[in-house]
């Protein structure tokens, strides 16, 4: 039997989204690594493995998902990649023992995977009716002022939900905290019932008016049979790989660009499933106020959100200033900025000189994103664009797959602050990719948009 819908407004719903699953995720993962540490007693190796199966998930995942997304149902894989996120999330509560942590992994990883450019691309679609396109316009709250009318129109879409995102981080983060005094395991239990209800409350008002299966041939069914399915995503897929060669070509310095985002995937693996533990086993919370330090890793969180907010709103601003020549040297300052705070922070025995570098990574961190983008899209048609914008993802993937187990074996063998050093290694190799990049750029001249394929 169909199920009754009452659907609302797509640009609405998105925002609700949004909001809604960062504050949801934030009460989840702020004090996760308590939950970790100290009820699985998990070793450094087995953090670190943890992280190397969901990418490895993801990044097997990702294509198949996505030509699902592309040719079946976006707002399918939405709903289900919502819920499943919030399975992974229960399972995870109920048992801290290893082998149950890692099957979560797995299911997390396939709920990652099916959402994964299906929700942008689903808003992107409904939003390409004029009624909706009124409904943005006449929102007071989007950005406007001189050289608005410059931006895509999506733009203050995802800006704006950026900005609500924020805010539910900030304030899941914090709820997290408080929960996780009732027990460890209980904002994970929260969190993950909360995002199967706004799965399944989600499912009775989100439309899909718009959605156009890609290579749907003129007169042809709109939901195509599996044999059908079939042969579109064989075509799909050999499409891509003639844009990927087309792109590696077409742009000076892609592919160093490339082995950059390798290698600082490499090293953000390492980091960011060992920097909990370091606080917990090597430095040790300050006993102020009697905090739990579930409670201290809320208060991180919240300050990681705040300080990214203000950075990427700087870097924001400061890229729109940047010549197509000034971005590769930004992006070289920053890389070894984080890699001098990450040696920091593995080199510190204070509490407050520990979180203070992590603090100054977190900041840095979000930028490297909007600029690599940046670059990309300046150099790279719009037809192959995409897949460029997708292998990014994938070589990011690669790094973390490849350089976390060795990195956590390093601290189970060592220490974990020798992992962390060992992690931060991978920064210097990154920086020269960039060099490298940016002397390659200089070396031959942007080709046109319009230069016709090989």
């Amino acid at each position: 039997m169909r199920l009754p819908r009452h659907e609302v407004s797509p640009y609405r719903l998105y925002l609700v989204l949004e909001s809604g699953m960062s504050f949801l995720t934030g009460i989840t993962y702020a004090t996760i690594m308590v939950y970790w540490v100290t009820s699985g007693r998990l070793n450094p190796l087995q953090l670190v493995l943890l992280g190397t199966v969901l990418e490895l998930t993801y990044f097997v995942l990702q294509l198949p998902t996505g030509i699902f997304a592309d040719l079946v149902s976006r707002r399918l894989c939405v709903l289900v990649g919502l819920f499943i996120v919030g399975l992974s999330m229960i399972m995870q509560s109920l048992s801290p023992a290893f082998p149950n942590l890692l099957a979560a992994q797995l299911v997390l990883g396939l709920g990652a995977a099916l959402n994964s450019g299906a929700e942008e691309a689903w808003i992107a679609d409904e939003l390409a009716g004029p009624a909706e396109d009124a409904a943005v316009e006449a929102d007071p709250s989007e950005p406007d002022g001189p050289g608005s009318d410059d931006l895509d129109p999506l733009t203050p879409v995802y800006l704006r939900a950026t900005q609500l995102g924020l805010v539910g981080t900030l304030t899941g983060s914090l709820l997290s905290g408080f929960i996780a005094l009732a027990g460890l395991n209980k904002p994970l239990l929260v969190g993950g019932v909360l995002i199967c209800l706004l799965a399944i409350g989600v499912a009775f008002v989100m439309p899909e008016r718009n959605f156009r299966p890609a290579g749907r041939a003129e007169g042809a069914p709109r939901r195509p049979g599996v044999g059908g399915i079939v042969r579109m995503a064989a075509a799909l897929l050999t499409e891509q790989t003639r844009s990927a060669r087309r792109a590696i070509v077409a742009v000076p310095g892609l592919v160093l660009l490339f082995g950059m985002i390798a290698f600082v995937g490499l090293w953000s693996e390492s980091f960011d499933r060992l920097w909990g533990a370091f606080l917990l086993r090597d430095i040790r919370f300050p006993k102020v106020a009697g905090l739990h330090p579930a409670m201290w890793f809320s208060l991180i969180a919240c300050a990681v959100a705040l300080l990214a907010l203000g950075s990427t709103e700087v870097a924001r601003r400061r890229t729109a200033r940047l010549g197509p020549d000034s971005v590769a040297g930004a992006l070289l300052v920053l890389i070894i900025a984080i890699g001098a705070a990450a040696v920091v922070m593995a080199m510190a025995h204070a509490f407050a000189v520990a979180v203070a570098a992590y603090l100054a990574v977190e900041v840095l961190r979000p930028v490297i994103n909007p600029l690599v983008t940046g670059w990309m899209v300046r150099r790279i048609e719009p037809s192959v664009r995409a897949t460029a914008l997708s292998a990014q993802e994938m070589f990011d993937s690669a790094g973390q797959i490849v350089g976390g187990p060795v990195i956590g074996l390093i601290g189970m063998l060592a220490s974990i602050r020798v992992a962390l050093l060992a992690g931060a290694a991978a920064m210097p190799p990154a920086a020269a990719f960039v060099a490298a990049a940016s002397r390659s750029q200089r070396a031959e001249p942007v080709r046109p948009a319009a230069r016709p394929a090989a």
